[in-house]
Order: structure tokens, then sequence, then C-alpha cells
């Protein structure tokens, strides 16, 4: 006979438990209803993401950089096949998809759901498998991102990773313009054992990505390249820079980066190989300084353009430190000073300007800050004002140490001289378009600034000819053009101090005056055969300014002999 005590315990378990249970229902449908629907969208839905074309890179001239390959990818969702049909339907694939019949077996049974059999194929495999008629296997439409000049301004164009996200260059920068918006699927399929074929359905439609024209001009960007390559196989070098940019607009119409990388196969060669040394690499500018101390003390008035400094001793003490110049010079102009790259005489006129007027000019011209060229991971150089200067830093930076600047920085600086003392904002792109053509967007160029008076420009200018005419620069000559411009031969520190054997050789110049067009910098990098800018940089600026004269239709200087 069942005791009553235990009866009625039994009783409260039962109707405690049922309590819970009841209590658990109502928090379910109650409470967590949203939080349960969601898990059972989950389960009967599968989001499946169709990229559009991806937008080209173009040259101003029309040749194309980056563009985008329609290809398809095969996918297949076992559930919707019948199992007894595996045999043939992997049998019918096996030839399309140049695969065996036993591996596409076997990812039939390994998969529970949409899964891509294979991507990147042509699409001429979709009337193969469209004659199919099988639910559950079908093709869809996808981009392979094609490179058709390989390296061909690569560091500029940059590149996309395995998913399709722009990693460098342009293509980073203007990752979301290029990439436009996905078309968006849904698998859907009921929640039984025996799954119910239901397929695919289209969500939301995606929307094609933009196009970018760039300033680059496909003829000036060869030259460039071509003639750095000439200088990495003649001279050797860790790595090679040049950028040929319109002193009045900013439009950087080449920019070269050697050794560079194929944007097809970026993981191939040396990582550094995928960095754009034109606005990545900071390094000490040498010589190509001494003209901005110039400029300070001429805007400051503490020398007048006709006045001799002197630059006698073969070098100059400072703070007990003796700095040795080239050769004994004498007093010279200061023209003649900066022809003959004279360290104790810029050293004199550093001192002899107020450390404001110095650092007024140097942030003035653009140093400390990047440029905001469209370019990724841009350095902005190094420049400590007056306030962290030692009793050495006005001769450090009259001979272009204590600061580090990259090369698209110097270009415009030497750009404000060439255009009259205007600060220009270097550009790389023109416009966007839409798929259909259309301008979608055009470049609007940021004012520029004043921060040199016009007539200290010219004198300026025509100070930077006479380096060219008759100083360090003689190997920057172009027949019939009068060419402006300055050497630096720049000791690279290492751990605090200047390695003996590493050096970075530059140029930087304009032409042609007395109308300048265009501003020109090369930056070699340690270069191997012989250091010196005068025989390394100033050929390579040379070369590539001939090239560029014919090429461009530049006019020629009136009163120089050819």
């Amino acid at each position: 006979m069942l005791n009553p005590q235990r009866f009625r315990t039994l009783i409260l378990v039962l109707v405690g438990w049922t309590a819970v249970a009841f209590g658990r229902l109502v928090q379910v449908q109650l409470f967590e209803h949203d939080e349960w629907e969601a898990e059972s969208q989950k389960q009967r839905e599968k989001t499946v993401e169709v990229e559009e074309p991806r937008g080209e890179i173009r040259t101003r001239d029309g040749r194309l950089l980056a563009g985008s390959l329609e290809r398809v990818a095969v996918y297949a969702n076992p559930r919707q096949v019948p199992r007894a049909a595996w045999p043939a339907v992997a049998a019918s694939l096996a030839p399309v998809l140049h695969r065996t019949a036993a591996d596409i077996l076997k990812d039939f049974s390994s998969r529970d759901g949409f899964f891509y059999l294979f991507k990147d194929l042509d699409p001429e495999v979709r009337p193969s498998i469209d004659r199919l008629r099988q639910r559950g296997i079908g093709c869809l439409r996808m981009e392979r991102r094609i490179y058709p000049h390989g390296s061909f301004a690569a560091p500029t164009v940059g590149f996309i990773d395995g998913e399709g996200i722009g990693r460098a260059g342009l293509e980073a920068t203007y990752d979301r313009t290029l990439r436009g918006t996905p078309s968006v699927y849904h698998e859907l399929r009921d929640g039984k054992i025996a799954s119910t074929a239901l397929g695919l359905r289209l969500d939301r439609q995606g929307r094609a990505g933009q196009s970018l024209v760039l300033t680059l001009d496909a003829g000036v960007q060869q030259v460039v390249e071509e003639e750095l390559q000439r200088t990495l196989d003649e001279i050797g070098a860790k790595g090679i820079a040049a950028v040929v940019m319109d002193i009045d607009s900013g439009e950087v119409l080449g920019l070269g980066s050697l050794p560079a990388f194929d944007p097809g196969k970026p993981g191939v060669g040396p990582a550094e190989n995928r960095h754009n040394r034109v606005v990545e690499t900071s390094i000490e500018p040498g010589s190509t300084f001494k003209p901005f101390i110039v400029a300070a003390a001429l805007k400051a008035g503490v020398l007048q353009p006709w006045e001799l400094v002197d630059c006698s001793g073969g070098g100059v003490s400072i703070a007990g430190v003796f700095i040795h110049d080239h050769a004994r010079f004498g007093a010279l102009s200061l023209r003649d000073m900066l022809a003959k790259s004279s360290n104790a005489g810029t050293i004199r006129v550093a001192y002899r300007t107020p450390p404001d007027a110095l650092d007024e000019i140097i942030r003035g011209f653009g140093f400390g800050r990047p440029t905001r060229i469209e370019l990724p991971a841009e350095a902005a150089g190094v420049y400590h004002g007056p306030r962290n200067w030692s009793a050495l830093s006005r001769a450090g930076l009259a001979i272009g140490q204590e600061i580090i600047v990259t090369p698209i920085q110097l270009a415009q600086a030497y750009a404000t001289i060439a255009n009259g003392g205007v600060l220009v904002h270097p550009t790389l792109v023109i416009e966007t378009r839409d798929p259909d053509g259309t301008v979608a967007a055009r470049h609007q160029a940021t004012p520029g600034e004043r921060v040199l008076p016009a007539d200290v420009a010219r004198n300026l200018a025509s100070f930077l000819e006479a380096v060219v005419d008759e100083g360090t620069g003689k190997q920057a000559r172009v027949e019939g053009f009068r060419v402006a411009g300055k050497t630096g031969t720049a000791q690279k520190p290492v751990a605090g101090s200047y390695a003996a054997g590493r050096h970075a050789a530059w140029f930087a110049g304009f032409l042609a005056m007395p109308a300048p067009r265009l501003v020109i910098v090369v930056c070699v990098d340690e270069p191997k055969a012989t250091f010196w800018a005068a025989d390394v940089a100033a050929p390579a600026f040379g070369r590539i300014a001939n090239r560029l004269v014919t090429l461009l239709g530049l006019t020629p200087s009136e009163g120089v002999k050819t």
C-alpha cells in the first residue's frame, strides 16, 4: 500500500517539474522568441554573396592597369540531390571540372548543404552544367582580378588578397569604390531530416564597382621605369625611386619604384618589393635641402641675392665640431655657393637666419607631414622644430641632416620653387567612373598655399639652373633645354651614427626654364658601384628628362645652344 507521505512527495515533485517546464516554455515563447527565431532562420537559410565586377584602373591615356575577368564557380548542395543520383551526377561533372568522380563523391559525402565544387572556371562551362538540369547543381558568376602589364606601375596600383580586398596601393585606398556591392543570395531549406529541395533565391542585387582614371601617363611611366631599371643594372642598389609631377596641378605623371612585384602574384619575392619607395621610404636629403636654407635667408631678408658668402677654410667649426667642405672655395655668391654645393657657406647662411624663419620655411614647404597623396602607408618624414634643436642642428639641416624626407615630399617642395612659390598637393586620380563610363566624381584639387615670395622663388630657380650648367649637376643637362636642379649625396644613419659605405644619391630638378612644367626627383638607395649623386642620380634624371621632352612635346628654351 502506497505511503500517503511518499505519494504527496511524488505529486509535489511532478508539479514542480511541470512548473519548471511551463516556466521555460513561457520564457522561450515570450522572452527568447527572437533569439530562437534567428537560430531557426540560420538553420533554414544560408547567405551566399556573389561579387560584382571590380572597377578598372586606367592611366589618363587609357592603358588598363587593373581589370576584372568574368569567371564562374560551380556549386553543389548534396541535400537537394537524391543520394541514389550522386554517382551519375559526379560522373557527369568530372570531365567538366577536370576532377575525378570519386573526389566529387567524397565532397558530397563530407558536406552538409551549399558549397563550391570549383571556382575560377571559364564561363564556357556554364552550358555543360545547365544541361545537367540537376537541382542542387549550378553556376554562379565570379570575378578574377587581372593585371595585364604585370609589374608595370605595380607599387602604385597595389593588389587584392584572396578575399578580393585591396591590400596595397590604390587597390587599398579605393577598395570600397572599386569593389562595389556584392549580390546576396539565400539558400532555402526546411528542417526535415530529408531536406526538401528549395534552391537559391536572389535577395539583393549588387552593384558593380566604379573605375579609376589616373593622372599617370603610360608613356611617362614606361620611360621612368626603363631608366630606373637601367640605373639598377649599371650601378646596382638596394632600391630606386623616381617621380615626375606637373608643377602647377600636382598631377603625378610617372611614379617608379624598383625592384617591383607582380600584383597577380604578390606573395612572390621579398616583401620590401611591395613597398612604394616614392611615398614610404624616408631618407636624409643631403645637399638637395640646401636651397631651402637659402630660401629662408632670402625671405627673412638676412641676405640679398647678390651678396657674397664666406665659404673659405675648407669647412666650418660649430660648437667645437669641425664640418668639412668639399674644397677651399673662398667667398662665393649664393648662386655659386649652391652650384658648388659648399657645406661651409650653407652652414654660415643657416646661422645668419633666425631659427623661427628656418622653421617657417621648412614647415611651409611640407616637410615633416604627409603630402596626402592617394596612397596608403605614406611616411610623414621626420623634422624636429627649434625647441628640439641642439647647437649643431642648424649646421645639420644646412647639409641635409637632422631631417628625413620622402621622394614625393621633395618633389612637392621643388615644384613650389619651380611654380613661383605656391605649394601644390600631389594627386594620382583624375576621376572615378560608373560601370557605363559616365563620370561619377572628378578630383577636386586642394588650393595651393603661397609659402615663398615669387621673386625669391625666381632667384632660387636661377641659382639651381647654375648647378646644372656649371656645378655638380652637369650630367642632368638636356640638350636645347634649360634645366634647374640640385644633387644630394647623403650618408645613411644606422643605430645613431653614419655607416660607412651606405649612402643615398638624390637629384631633384625641373624643366624647362624659364617657364618650367615638370619636376623630376630621383633617389637611389644604397648605390653599389659608386655613390656620388653627380654620377648616379643626375645621369638618371638627365636620361628621363631627355626622353620626356620629346614624348610630351616640350618647347626648347630660347637662346640655348644645341
